[in-house]
This record gives structure tokens, C-alpha cells and sequence, in this order.
């Protein structure tokens, strides 16, 4: 019984999560693309803007970091 409801509880998480990242907004997530140098140093940056619009700076490399943010629906 135990094992049941855990598996249940489990599924309905991985549900909860996915429908999540399934509906960020009516233009999707907003993304930012840091690139570093082979020392640690930032070298460049790169972002797409939740109404799509890219914008970049710098030099792109294989050593990159991304990050996320919410566009509000509302703006």
C-alpha cells in the first residue's frame, strides 16, 4: 500500500512539474546565455527577450552558463 501511494505521489510531482514548465507564459521563458573564458572570466552574453527579440554582446564560447526568468503575461 505504501509503495502505491508513493508511486502515486511521485507521478502526480513529475505532473505538477511538467505542466509547470509546460505553460511559462504566452510568449515563454525569457533566456540568458553567459559565456565564459577559459580563466572564469566572462567573455560575452547573449539573451532572448520574452517578446523574442535577441540581443548579444561579447564572445560566445563552449563555456557557457544559461539562465531562465518568467515572462509576465501581463506586461
Amino acid at each position: 500500500m505504501r509503495k502505491k501511494l508513493a508511486l502515486t505521489l511521485g507521478f502526480a510531482a513529475l505532473a505538477a512539474v511538467g505542466a509547470a514548465l509546460a505553460a511559462p507564459g504566452p510568449t515563454g521563458p525569457g533566456e540568458i546565455y553567459t559565456y565564459y573564458n577559459p580563466d572564469g572570466s566572462v567573455s560575452g552574453q547573449s539573451s532572448i527577450h520574452c517578446d523574442g527579440t535577441r540581443e548579444a554582446w561579447g564572445r560566445p564560447t563552449k563555456d557557457f552558463g544559461v539562465g531562465y526568468y518568467i515572462c509576465d503575461p501581463e506586461a
